[in-house]
């Protein structure tokens, strides 16, 4: 009985100093919001960072802007437990940074010969300080401090100029795993960008995911063609996934991954919008049976812009055409929609952090002026009002991408947009 009681008082020590520790649990941890990344346990048998428990099936249900991927494009879970507190935005903690403005942030040496603007903006699952953004002439840019500041890594030889869509993508491998498309062709780096190898391929990869927990697995629609493919082997091989029940008449399909709230189901569950025709779609066997979720029958993304939003059970995706434009929301992962603005502007890009859904307009243009209808609503996305942004972002085509990343204090945005450059906006 001694025994027993003494070991008792010892594990419950041990418990007590684990719960004071500095630096564990969730303090100084990022939230997981970003393009891409959906929060999932705290580090299971998977390997990979972000899966809880056996079997490496994530805890709950997270949030993340998926796309463009969300990610942005998609990532390899949340931070690692032992990650530490994150370094403090440089911007922010000088002092020097407005909050709730968006800020121009394109480097001046990023060369502006491209009039589609700088491609695309993607975050590093694992890495919150970590953004890449690429796909125009001017090569493969990153930035380690949240989007303040650029540089380049890598040339357009490397991660060439290609229709886009969103052409690259990000795993949070150590060290990060990038893969660029082009016409007919992918460039995949294993060691964070310094080098690239490239396969031929027989399509161009439009709009590309990585499976939040294999790296190994992507899916991606084609540029101005029909069909959605996938890889298996780290983007070596593809195959077209485009089964029973796939509505034609469609091209340039975003598709995205949908947690489920387990890595199986994950994998298998994807959500899938068009332009031009066709509809928005749902799979719940990679894409060997397709449906038409209820309430967007013939809903469209713009020409060349897409992103939808989750947070728990909760999908949001902006829309025109079909059931009429707008953005629209799911509570029960895609089986079910309404809209949930007043569907008087048509929108594209939606995101979000923990306290509020966003949504722009795009449209992919070289030399366009156009309103980007920028509009939000408080969690959980019923209540939208306008806002404004600078003249210079009207001045342009709206954003290709947006994601989201987070110092441990505040949620920040970075958008890439069409002809207007790279630009960024702290949430108040």
């Amino acid at each position: 009985m001694r025994k027993h009681s003494a070991l008792v008082l010892v594990l419950g020590t041990i418990l007590i100093v684990n719960l004071l520790a500095p630096g564990c649990g969730k303090q100084g941890r990022a939230t997981g919001k970003d393009a891409g990344q959906i929060s999932g346990g705290e580090g299971g048998s998977s390997g990979i960072p972000g899966l809880g428990g056996a079997g490496g099936s994530p805890s709950t249900v997270g949030s993340s802007a998926i796309g463009g991927s969300a990610g942005g494009s998609s990532g390899s879970g949340g931070v690692p437990k032992d990650a530490g507190p994150l370094p403090p935005d440089p911007c922010i903690a000088a002092g020097t940074c407005p909050i709730g403005v968006w800020v121009n942030v394109t480097p001046s040496t990023m060369p502006s010969t491209d009039t589609y603007g700088p491609g695309s903006v993607v975050r590093d699952p694992v890495r919150p300080t970590d953004l890449y953004v690429a796909g125009s002439d001017s090569g493969l840019w990153k930035s380690t401090d949240y989007g303040n500041t650029w540089k380049n890594i890598a040339t357009n030889a490397d991660v060439p100029n290609a229709p886009r869509g969103v052409v690259f993508a990000v795993a949070g491998t150590t060290p990060a795993t990038i893969w660029a498309a082009g016409y007919n062709e992918i460039h995949k780096s294993s060691d964070g960008g310094a080098t690239f190898t490239r396969t031929p391929l027989s399509v161009s990869l439009y709009s590309l995911q990585v499976d939040p927990n294999d790296p190994n697995h992507l899916i991606s629609g084609l540029h101005e063609a029909d069909g959605i493919y996938e890889s298996l082997d780290g983007g070596t091989t593809w195959n077209s996934v485009s089964g029973t029940g796939f509505p034609s008449g469609g091209v340039s399909w975003y598709p995205y991954f949908i947690n489920t709230g387990n890595a199986g189901t994950w994998r298998t569950t994807w959500f899938a919008i068009a332009q031009n025709g066709a509809s928005a779609i749902m799979t719940s066997d990679s894409g060997a049976h397709w449906h038409i979720p209820t309430g967007l029958s013939g809903l469209n993304h713009p020409h060349g812009t897409a992103q939808i939003f989750q947070t728990g059970s909760s999908l949001f995706v902006g829309g025109v055409g079909g059931p009429g434009q707008g953005v629209y929301r799911s509570t029960d992962l895609g089986t079910s929609w309404s809209r949930v603005d007043n569907g008087q502007k048509p929108q594209a890009v939606v995101w979000g952090s923990s306290k509020n859904v966003y949504a722009m307009y795009g449209w992919a243009c070289g030399s366009c002026n156009i309103d980007p209808n920028w509009e939000s609503a408080p969690i959980p996305g019923t209540t939208w009002t306008y806002g404004t942004v600078p003249a210079a972002v009207t001045a342009g085509s709206g954003p290709n991408t947006v994601v989201v990343t987070n110092d441990g204090n505040h949620e920040i945005f970075v958008a890439a947009m069409w002809n207007t450059g790279i630009w960024r906006y702290i949430e108040p």
